[in-house]
Formats: C-alpha cells, sequence, structure tokens
C-alpha cells in the first residue's frame, strides 16, 4: 500500500499546526509552504479541505493564518488519512465500480484478506494522535523553523499508544525487554 502525495502533504501541514498550537498561534499557507517546500497551492488545497472538515480553523484578515481546531490529542491520524486518502483499494477487485477482469474472482479469498489488512493499518493510525506524531516539539519546531515563545517548555505527555508500547513490551523503562538494568561493558559482579 502506498499513500498519495497528497496524503503526505496533508499530515506534512497538520504536524506544523500541531507545533504551532504549543503557542496558540496561527500559520498562514505561505509559512507552511515555505517549511516543507511545498507549493503554496497544493498547501493552498490541503487548508480548505481541512477547514471544510472542521480539523483547522482559517482565520481572515491581516492576522489572520489557520490554526487546529481542538487540541492535537484530540486529531487522529487515523482520521486525517481516511479524509486525505480518496482510495484504499489495494487491488482491482476492491472499487465497487470497477470491471474486473479476474477469472478466479468468485472463489478467490485474497481480496478478503487485503481488506482486512487495510482495515487493521487503519485502526493502528486511529491509535496514534497529532501530538504522539511529533515525539520532540521542540526540536520540530526548530527544524520547521518555527519561533516558540520564550521559555515555552513543552510537556509531552505520555500518550495511550506508548502506555500500550510500555506495557506490552514488559517493560520498567530501563530500554529492555526484562526491565532490568543493562549491565555496563567491562563490569562484572564479585564474589
Amino acid at each position: 500500500m502506498h499513500l498519495t502525495l497528497y496524503t503526505d502533504y496533508t499530515l506534512r501541514v497538520m504536524m506544523y499546526l500541531a507545533v504551532k498550537h504549543i503557542d496558540s498561534s496561527t500559520a498562514t499557507i505561505d509559512e507552511i509552504a515555505s517549511a516543507y517546500a511545498i507549493s503554496r497551492s497544493n498547501i493552498t488545497k490541503i487548508v480548505n479541505e481541512l477547514a471544510q472538515n472542521g480539523f483547522i480553523e482559517t482565520i481572515r484578515g491581516r492576522a489572520g493564518g489557520t490554526r487546529l481546531a481542538r487540541s492535537p490529542n484530540e486529531i487522529s491520524i487515523g482520521a486525517l488519512v481516511r479524509l486525505a486518502e480518496k482510495d484504499f483499494g489495494v487491488v482491482e477487485c476492491h472499487a465497487a465500480e470497477a470491471e474486473v477482469n479476474c477469472a478466479i474472482m468468485p472463489t478467490c479469498n485474497l481480496r478478503v484478506a487485503l481488506k482486512r489488512a487495510v482495515d487493521a493499518f487503519l485502526r493502528e493510525l486511529d491509535k496514534m494522535t497529532l501530538a504522539d506524531a511529533i515525539a520532540a516539539p521542540n526540536v520540530a519546531a526548530s527544524l520547521l523553523h518555527i519561533r516558540l515563545s520564550e521559555n515555552k517548555e513543552v510537556a509531552v505527555p505520555i500518550s495511550a499508544l506508548a502506555r500500550r508500547a510500555r506495557a506490552s513490551s514488559g517493560s520498567k523503562g530501563y530500554g529492555t525487554k526484562t526491565g532490568r538494568r543493562p549491565k555496563r561493558a567491562g563490569t562484572r559482579k564479585l564474589g
């Protein structure tokens, strides 16, 4: 499965706005286009679609721009991908209106398995929020040339996704599956 460039750009726009959300500030289409070196017209189309679907707000005027309509913790990556991606058909027979030229269509179970795989993919993305998508907001701000308010420390809450990952690995925070503190190289227990 391959997501379209439009979906990639949609996710980038939302991640940019998530970083700007730290300061509760707006972003212009030109800022976003410049940060990612993407054409202004592509960003404009994406911003319009996101606004029409309630993910972002647009403010007109001199101090205008765009901003998230709700917290990054409340926006699912799965919802964004579903909005941007127009076709999840992995194979020709997934498309409802397609004329399928396949001799084994009446006995094929592969299309059912592929449909389940796509559904599992989207369920996994539903577990991730826009906030989860940005591992280090301060670093992201720096890379995108976004100036945050001075002394603005970003608290990165442990998301439900991260908690589930920790719980399933059995880790107690030491970075190992056993949860034991790793031994230092060159040391051994005496006696």
